[in-house]
């Protein structure tokens, strides 16, 4: 989606939005609710419109009492505020069969689609574009658009978006099932062969059982072939889906609007996962209508992982045209079981925010916002406890309104966040980071990781979540933003390598040959490259492919790997020898070698011309990245002087040459500092007392 296009349809480059599940509460409740949202700040009200609550029995739709769709959404627009509707046809929000109608499955069963081995599905997935499916979506977006259609911000309403499904894929990634139907495999058989011919597995890709069978069971000779082909028709597939539910969005009336897709990802408090959802959707996202949105849980925002949420904003920004926003923004205190397992620092909400604010997210949605009750559904089903979801009778224990209504300790925060962006929010453009010319590789396959089948696609996954993110992510990428290096994200993929950038490649052993050829010609052409983590030396598919590390002269040698009883180290020249738990050795002709594998000898780190090759995991090491980046001649935009380790400034341009300056200080103790960004003293040059987890701002206007 263009910026403009979001821009003229919200009237500004940023919205601020609470989810509150208005089918959980009584209507006498509704207004409370949301006018605690408006207190702190919020422009617009989201909520689930779940299909399973409205219609319980097909063909009787319910929309009075606490279903009253069209006086909910009117409430909130006599108190000023935008809605945005979420009608699914999946919601998952804790609710039965993910908010899909028990009915639905009893009628149609072969909506459930076998998967591997030609086992039946047990989670609540479905065949997405069976016309079975679609049938029943359409009648049901059908009776959404009559109520929200004249509702639309176009037509004198406060409907501003639509979100289309949730989390698409994310039940056949967690639990390893990709939909093997009949009906979706002779779709993948069609796409295949019109690629790659009728016979890319040594058989005959025909519509009969026994071809079936045999992708259900892929044999080792073929089964990473098989996987990477499912991989890729998935994605075209999901972008097929979103297609499908745009056009019965927009015969239902709801149009002109942007129409949001959710990707999920974010797994224990980690970001290393969230580009798989990236990879799954961002195809689906290519589409000047539909708005990206992230799903993002990262409990406490700290050292630990602030370098999780700064790389996922700039890949979501690549990988999906740099119009995204988050429709499920954490915003509780992590009380998400009833059960007190963690309780969410406060400022941590704060510090996510304005740094997604910085990197230019137009949409944050507060999730959860308000919690509720979960009524027993009509007809009741003998499930256990009859009710419309899973975690008892009151859901949202984590929220900063609680299931009665009570304000938690989250909630002031909250309001003083929101309430910090008003002066933002009236007076800046779209903004986005102002980078050091460091560009990190994403490759979508390389993320493509949510089908596992036999020894070999076990192996080679494991070895992408080795060096795809992980250490990379914890030390390297780290190491670049505490140095003061911003940089962006590339989907060198689909893309080109910008020549005037370092591309910093995360490597793993395997790597597809084009763009192994890619990154070849960037390096023939002059182009800069870092490699971290490993050297390619198979394709996508597991055969032996060494284009690049030829290339670039590279012969590899053994890769070691800790112990219990062998105590890997490596030695960085200069500095100390320090603990791994990887690392490769190789040879490169003419390197200057860099790092050694301790008692080894062995080069693990080395530069040659304008290429850089680690194949070590390094802890950390802001001396050992920090001399690499300088011997490139790059020097980081923003410096800092002072106690100034644990402080991570950002700074943003806007499209009118606004600038945005955030100082996060990630560490509970004041700092003090002084700053500067193109050697231009910020903070009129003052030092700069940050109290313990403070966020400093400055704002320039032309």
């Amino acid at each position: 989606m263009k910026k403009e296009n979001w821009s003229k349809i919200c009237g500004t480059p940023r919205l601020i939005s609470a989810e509150i599940h208005y089918f959980r509460l009584e209507p006498g409740e509704w207004r409370e609710r949301i006018e605690k949202a408006k207190e702190a700040g919020c422009d617009a009200i989201a909520s689930y419109i779940p299909w399973l609550c409205h219609e319980s029995v097909e063909g009787r739709y319910d929309f009075t009492g606490r279903l009253d769709l069209r006086a909910f959404v009117e409430l909130a627009k006599d108190l000023g505020l935008y809605f945005i509707a979420r009608p699914g046809p999946f919601v998952m929000a804790e609710l039965k069969n993910e908010g899909i109608p028990h009915w639905l499955y009893d009628k149609h069963p072969h909506l459930r689609p076998l998967s591997w081995e030609g086992r039946k599905v047990e989670s609540a997935m479905v065949i997405y574009n069976h016309p079975d499916f679609l049938a029943e979506v359409e009648k049901w977006y059908d009776r959404v658009g009559e109520i929200l259609g004249p509702l639309l911000v176009g037509r004198g309403g406060n409907v501003v978006a639509v979100q289309l499904d949730n989390e698409i894929g994310m039940l056949q990634w967690v639990n390893n099932t990709p939909d093997l139907s009949d009906f979706t495999l002779a779709r993948f058989n069609d796409r295949v062969s019109e690629k790659r011919g009728r016979e890319p597995y040594g058989f005959a890709l025909e519509k009969r059982d026994e071809t079936y069978r045999l992708l259900r069971s892929p044999g080792e000779d073929f089964s990473l072939e098989f996987i990477r082909d499912l991989g890729q028709f998935t994605r075209e597939d999901y972008r097929e889906y979103v297609q499908n539910l745009k056009q019965l969005a927009k015969r239902a009336g709801l149009e002109g609007i942007p129409y949001i897709v959710n990707i999920h990802g974010t797994s224990e408090g980690r970001g290393f996962t969230f580009p798989i959802g990236i990879s799954q959707l961002y195809k689906a996202c290519d589409d000047e209508e539909v708005f990206p949105s992230s799903d993002i849980y990262l409990g406490d925002l700290s050292l630990r992982n602030f370098q999780d949420l700064y790389t996922i904003n700039e890949t979501l920004a690549a990988a999906c045209g740099g119009v995204y926003g988050s429709m499920e923004f954490e915003c509780g205190d992590g009380n998400y079981g009833d059960n007190y397992g963690q309780r969410i620092d406060p400022y941590s909400l704060e510090h996510k925010l304005k740094l997604c604010i910085a990197q230019g997210n137009r949409l944050i949605n507060y999730y959860l916002f308000s919690g509720g009750r979960n009524y027993v559904l009509d007809p009741e089903p003998l499930d256990g406890n009859g009710r419309i979801a899973f975690t008892g009778e009151l859901h949202g224990f984590a929220a900063p309104i609680s299931p009665t209504g009570a304000e938690n300790y989250t909630y002031g925060f909250l309001k003083e966040a929101t309430l910090s962006l008003k002066p933002l929010t009236r007076n800046m453009g779209n903004l986005s980071v102002s980078h050091d010319p460091l560009t990190v590789a994403f490759i979508p396959d390389y993320f493509m990781s949510e089908y596992r089948y036999g020894t070999r696609s076990g192996e080679m996954i494991s070895d992408l979540q080795t060096h795809r993110a992980g250490n990379f992510w914890d030390s390297f990428l780290k190491a670049l933003l505490l140095l003061g290096y911003r940089y962006d994200v590339k989907n060198i993929q689909d893309g080109e390598i910008d020549p005037e950038r370092l591309l910093i490649l995360p490597c793993a052993r395997y790597l597809d040959v084009a763009i192994q050829r890619k990154i070849a010609d960037h390096v023939e052409r002059g182009g800069r490259l870092l490699i971290y983590g490993e050297v390619p030396l198979f394709d996508m598919t597991g055969r032996v492919c060494r284009e690049l590390i030829e290339a670039l002269g590279i012969t590899p040698g053994e890769a070691y790997r800790s112990s219990s009883k062998y105590f890997l180290s490596v030695k960085p020249l200069g500095l100390p020898e320090l603990a791994t738990h990887f690392a490769r050795a190789f040879r490169i002709e003419g390197g200057e070698e860099l790092a050694v594998i301790a008692q080894k000898g062995e080069t693990c780190a080395a530069r040659v011309g304008s290429t850089t090759v680690i194949t070590a995991h390094f802890n950390c090491n802001t001396g050992f990245f920090g001399r690499i980046l300088e011997g490139y001649g790059l020097k980081p935009k923003i410096s800092m002087t002072g106690d100034s380790f644990g402080v991570f400034p950002v700074v943003s341009v806007g499209d009118r040459g606004e600038r945005l300056v955030y100082v996060f200080n990630e560490d509970n103790f004041e700092r003090r500092i002084g700053l500067r960004f193109e050697e231009e003293p910020l903070f009129g040059g003052k030092e700069l007392l940050l109290r313990a987890r403070e966020v400093a701002v400055e704002m320039r206007y032309p």
